[in-house]
């Protein structure tokens, strides 16, 4: 019987050191793709959330321009107050986001109805401005004059992994009427 001393191959130890490897380097791709789809996830709530803003920023501007509302109803609740009385129509406050825009039409107000939009909440500031060219009743004395600036601050909070992320919106509105 004869033995071979110099046998080809490869040994137990060899096999085992390429099985680790190729199971560090799925671990990685694994890993990869994960942060990839979270990623991917993220981004998809960010710009349904930046949907959500544009969407209710327009609601205010139909606020003021249909009759429906008007202007004295683009502030928060409790807010513009006329003749004594608040006029304000958007809600004070993050709140959920309810797909039916109710009777009025108009996004973000008391009346929305429907299921709360899960993993969204909605925070409506309207402020008024003091605008020295055009003076209003917050900045004159006496109140002589109606307030013609707003400022609209609409924060869109949305859940993604990790917690929640915000997207916010900021622009300033004028009363429909003002002289250009």
């Amino acid at each position: 019987m004869s033995t071979h001393k110099n046998q080809a191959g490869f040994s137990y130890i060899d096999v085992l050191i390429a099985i680790t490897l190729l199971m560090i380097g799925l671990l990685a791709l694994v890993a990869a793709v994960t942060a990839s789809v979270v990623q991917t996830r993220a981004g998809e709530q960010n710009l349904i959330a930046k949907q959500y803003a544009a969407s209710t920023l327009e609601a205010i501007f139909s606020a003021r321009d249909i009759g429906v509302l008007g202007w004295d109803a683009v502030g928060n609740i409790g807010s513009n107050p006329v003749g004594g009385v608040p006029q304000g129509a958007f809600v004070v406050g993050r709140k959920p986001i309810y797909p039916d825009d109710g009777p009025d039409n108009i996004a973000g107000t008391l009346d929305d109805t429907g299921t709360a939009v899960k993993g969204f909440d909605r925070e409506i500031v309207i402020t008024d401005i003091c605008d020295p060219q055009r003076p209003s009743a917050n900045c004159s004395p006496a109140g002589a004059y109606p307030v013609m600036l707003r400022k609209v601050e609409i924060t869109i909070y949305y859940q993604v992994t990790g917690g929640w992320r915000k997207e916010k919106v900021t622009t300033v509105i004028t009363d429909s009427l003002v002289d250009q």
